[in-house]
């Protein structure tokens, strides 16, 4: 499991890595010199010809999906030629796959330090939640690609994404258990109780509005406190 937290957070630009304990397995962490994240979503005015393919194919892979969008559609979004497009990327392929490791990048970075962290239960989770929250409202565009997109990547990527979801759920799953067996949560299926709180936040983009009265991290923290109610014990 290492090798994938290591891929993320090289990834991302640190350049100092620190092992945590957690479990009895270790994790690397990463602690300075990090690079923002790559936003899909905060601005229209993305630099770098690069970067305005990955917003474009961003928008229009969420809008009508990746199979639905062809490599002279995208380019024509861009306003290049299909031929100049393949200066940038090999192939559509690797336009989603660049798609999907930025999603998966934000949320280890964020979630996985809470998760390991020194808070209590309770607040780790509830923490962990507002957390992924703010990510997806972040990532907007991309959101069908870190939700379902990313399935039509080819074999070999795709099975590596499929092991950084399960490593990032797990992160989860953990935190759920440690409430069970401490008795603050309610004992429950711990699978189905993370799929639960997962597939409560990654509903969002259904009806997250940007311009509305709460801001993301407003929403992650009312969710939060919602999804608690269910897994916290009455005394």
């Amino acid at each position: 499991m290492l090798r994938f937290f290591l891929e993320i957070f090289t990834r991302a630009g640190f350049p100092c890595l620190f092992t945590a304990q957690t479990n009895n397995r270790s994790f690397l962490f990463c602690i300075i010199g990090r690079n923002k994240p790559f936003n899909m979503q905060a601005s229209p005015q993305v630099s770098g010809t690069r970067e305005q393919i990955l917003h474009t194919a961003a928008r229009l892979f969420s809008r009508q999906g990746y199979v639905g969008t062809s490599v002279r559609e995208l380019a024509q979004a861009v306003g290049m030629e299909p031929a100049s497009l393949y200066n940038h990327f090999a192939s559509k392929e690797e336009i989603l796959h660049a798609l999907a490791m930025t999603c998966a990048d934000d949320f280890l970075q964020t979630v996985t330090p809470i998760a390991l962290g020194p808070l209590g239960t309770r607040a780790k989770l509830e923490a962990m939640i507002a957390g992924h929250a703010v990510v997806l409202c972040r990532h907007l565009n991309s959101a069908t690609i870190f939700l379902r997109e990313w399935q039509h990547l080819g074999d070999e990527r795709r099975t590596h994404y499929a092991q950084l979801r399960e490593q990032y759920e797990q992160l989860f799953r953990e935190v759920i258990q440690q409430g069970m067996q401490s008795h603050l949560f309610r004992e429950a299926d711990v699978k189905f109780a993370t799929l639960t709180v997962l597939s409560a936040l990654n509903f969002m983009p259904q009806w997250y509005k940007p311009d509305g009265e709460k801001t993301p991290r407003e929403l992650g923290e009312l969710l939060a406190r919602i999804l608690l109610q269910g897994l916290l014990k009455s005394f």
